[in-house]
């Protein structure tokens, strides 16, 4: 649905940045009370990295691994490469829904 938020996550199985945060994003994801979010890990520049998640990677303009891209109406509205908490998640992901 293209109102939805589409929160990408960048993630590759060597980064121990990725590893440490990718857990503080499916806590908050749990404490979310819409469906108006879906969230996808994507991998990046590792050895499960496919050639579609390379194509997203160039498309959003990603060139780091842990970066959260926030995509809305086909359209994105953010992209952050530093390390979030799950109250950031959860700030961020309530900002972009407003």
């Amino acid at each position: 649905d293209s109102g939805k938020l589409i929160v990408l996550y960048f993630y590759a199985n060597w980064c121990p940045i990725c590893k440490a945060e990718f857990p503080k994003m499916q806590e908050a994801f749990n404490e979310l009370t819409t469906d108006q979010v879906i969230g996808f890990r994507v991998s990046y520049n590792d050895n499960e990295t496919d050639n579609k998640e390379e194509d997203l990677a160039r498309q959003y303009g990603v060139a780091y691994q842990h970066t959260k891209v926030f995509i809305k109406n086909g359209e994105r509205i953010g992209k952050w490469p530093d390390g979030w908490d799950k109250i950031r998640y959860l700030s961020e992901i309530n900002k972009a829904l407003q």
